[in-house]
């Protein structure tokens, strides 16, 4: 991977400029969301059983783009859970817009009250994409994330979700799609080959499939419909990524004892 990611850099370096007063002019353009209400809820089938869910993430956990979080990824996922396992479903998010892995370990695991949990779901990797975090740096802030979820919670399976569509963001332009997707795609590697070094965790290997996602829209529909803001997903994308997440897992062969 070394390799991957000296070529990645030599195709990347002279857009560098380019990309940094483009992402000037986009910010200032942008008029970012706010992150989603009521960050935790409940899904009732009349079980005897029920899972404790955790999500733990950046802007797309924080429900951005969504009205409540019961309308973004953790509602969509907790019901789509539940529906797949026959379980009832305590869930709760922790997840903050701007903070890449390195801040959600050192500030938002520390804030974490539950003692009991039966699965935590991470979505992480757009900001450190966008902060272009070196592959190495990001590979040994994965794991001091799993070592500080892993102090919490010993035996509690983690879920890592696939990292956001940059390569389509329709707020960029086509040198960041390009430049951003990539690296997106090389922190997706080093996360692979990290969680693959730890028991009970769960990545999928193939990356979100936008070919397969249009087929789902509406005649009218357009990629735009993905997201809210040009980056963030849209209430659509909130639940197909969330849907084929929890598939991954059913697929996976996740127990719940």
């Amino acid at each position: 991977m070394k390799k991957k990611y000296f070529i990645h850099l030599l195709k990347s370096i002279p857009l560098l400029p380019v990309i940094y007063f483009q992402g000037k002019r986009i910010k200032k353009e942008i008029q970012f969301l706010p992150e989603a209400k009521n960050p935790q809820g409940s899904v009732d089938i009349n079980s005897i059983k029920t899972l404790d869910l955790l999500f733990i993430g950046e802007s797309s956990f924080g429900g951005v783009g969504s009205d409540f979080h019961k309308n973004s990824f953790a509602g969509h996922f907790s019901t789509e859970l539940s529906k797949l396992f026959n379980r009832n479903v305590n869930w709760k998010v922790y997840a903050k817009t701007g903070y890449n892995v390195g801040k959600i370990q050192q500030r938002i695991i520390p804030k974490i009250t539950e003692t009991k949990c039966d699965l935590l779901v991470v979505g992480i990797g757009a900001n450190d994409s966008f902060e272009f975090t070196h592959p190495k740096k990001w590979q040994e802030n994965i794991q001091l994330l799993i070592d500080s979820l892993r102090y919490k919670f010993p035996t509690t399976p983690i879920s890592f979700v696939q990292l956001p569509t940059i390569e389509v963001f329709p707020a960029l332009t086509k040198q960041m799609q390009f430049v951003l997707g990539n690296h997106k795609d090389l922190l997706a590697d080093y996360l692979e080959l990290q969680t693959s070094k730890n028991k009970n965790i769960y990545f999928p290997n193939k990356k979100i499939n936008i070919d397969r996602w249009m087929s789902e829209l509406n005649d009218h529909q357009t990629v735009l419909d993905f997201f809210s803001d040009g980056i963030h997903p849209s209430e659509l994308t909130y639940e197909l990524w969330a849907k084929e997440s929890v598939q991954f897992l059913k697929d996976s062969d996740l127990n719940f004892s």
